[in-house]
């Protein structure tokens, strides 16, 4: 079958090396397994811990990291799925072993690492016990947070795969309709997009008409509307206090929508809301007042749309319960090959996931700690080659590096105890069916 004959989706199941076989192309030279000795030292232990999920740990010995942890799944031995949490709320972070300890998790997670990067000044300059995602959180078919121009790990029908996405939202009355900004977040304030071009000593960001100074990446818009689902699970924030971005301290207005998307209240001033069960809240700052206050008064009636497009392909992606998303920012390897061409970086521990040549699923951590500190992306590049890593995306780090199994911690996270998160990865048992 030949890719560009897949129904839109399933397209992505074909990841790396499969795609090129199925269109009769050799894939790209990798470097063999035999080169993971160069790199990583002999394993200290290798483990089966179930049908088709291998973990190998290397000791780093004299490198200049604690620990390497690899986690090989493969869909082809056992009946296995790739999915994310955000755990009890998407509006907190908590700790890998937490998120993955939630009883609505069915089946139970089997191993699983940490997500997305996440704005976790909430946490560090504002005491506040907030996860916002730095990019895409699609879970289930529910959009959590909109997109950030960073790479992107998809996960649809249980298998990975690596791109970048665009979200476009909307809300519309009447005749008239305007952009939703945001999903699940503060208004006016960004916490990272992908930089896209230089204005004078200012960043221009993804959505086009942001701007960050250099040494903050904090975007800033002072004309939003920011969407808030039931899945925030805490209640809408306030005017964020003291913040760099000097709106996202505006009082606002915001609107409470019913399932049917009635205006069931509006009040100048926001936060403290909780959003109904399938319901939904809106938040607006400067124009987004100005719209909010002239098409979403009590009684009135608001259409919510929202697309997500794979930039890679070009195509819509359907938002189905089969779909997954967690955000990175560099995508390490593609199609066989390193994308990552710069100096290297600072060294810092790291999770990446990924996807081998035979299309086993990779899970991997690296530690570090004061005196061994992890790997900088030149390493992290040898190291995914290594690895025979044919598609490979970096996501979060440092401090949040966690890698969970059967519910027990396994690595040793930098900080020394397991930071709060905003979402996870993680493999458990099932599988889907692809019609031919």
């Amino acid at each position: 079958m030949r890719t560009h004959s897949l129904p839109h989706g399933l397209r992505r199941l074909a990841v790396a090396g499969t795609t090129l076989a199925a269109l009769g192309i050799a894939p790209p030279p990798v470097k063999a397994h035999a080169d993971a000795g160069d790199v990583l030292g002999s394993p200290s232990a290798v483990t089966v811990l179930a049908p088709g999920i291998t973990r190998t740990t290397y000791p780093g010995g004299k490198h200049t990291w604690l620990a390497v942890n690899v986690l090989r799944i493969d869909p082809d031995v056992a009946p296995l799925t790739l999915r994310s949490t955000v755990g009890a709320a998407a509006g907190s972070a908590e700790p890998v072993r937490r998120a993955l300890a939630d009883t609505d998790l069915v089946p139970p997670p089997l191993a699983g690492v940490n997500g997305s990067f996440f704005d976790d000044d909430l946490a560090k300059k504002y005491q506040l016990p907030e996860g916002d995602p730095e990019g895409v959180s699609i879970q289930g078919g529910v959009l959590l947070s909109e997109a950030s121009g960073g790479g992107v790990l998809l996960m649809q029908h249980g298998r990975p795969y690596i791109t970048t996405l665009k979200t476009d939202i909307a809300v519309s009355a009447g005749g008239s309709s305007t952009e939703v900004h945001g999903i699940n977040r503060h208004p006016g304030r960004i916490p990272w997009e992908r930089p896209v071009s230089d204005k004078g000593n200012l960043l221009v960001g993804f959505q086009g008409d942001l701007e960050a100074a250099p040494d903050t990446q904090v975007f800033a818009n002072d004309d939003e509307i920011v969407l808030f689902t039931p899945e925030y699970g805490i209640p809408t924030p306030e005017p964020l206090k003291g913040s760099e971005a000097a709106h996202a301290d505006d009082p606002g207005v915001e609107v409470v929508l019913d399932r049917s998307g009635t205006v069931r209240s509006f009040h100048k001033g926001r936060g403290g809301t909780t959003v109904p069960a399938g319901g939904r809240v809106l938040q607006g700052i400067g124009k987004g007042v100005e719209w909010l206050t002239a098409h979403a008064q009590v009684g009135s009636s608001l259409t919510l749309t929202e697309k997500v497009t794979d930039t890679r392909f070009g195509d819509e992606i359907p938002l189905s319960r089969s779909l997954y998303a967690v955000s990175g920012r560099l995508i390490m390897r593609q199609d066989g090959r390193s994308m990552y061409s710069g100096s290297g970086g600072d060294r810092h521990a790291r999770t990446v996931a990924g996807v081998d040549s035979e299309g086993k699923v990779l899970l991997v951590t690296v530690d570090a700690d004061d005196d061994q500190p992890g790997m900088d992306y030149n390493q992290l590049s040898d190291l995914l080659a290594a690895l025979d890593a044919t598609d490979a995306l970096n996501i979060d780090g440092g401090g949040s590096t966690t890698l969970v199994v059967g519910g027990s911690l396994v690595n040793k996270p930098s900080d020394g105890f397991e930071r709060p998160v905003s979402d996870a990865v993680y493999v458990t048992q099932g599988g889907y069916g692809v019609q031919h």
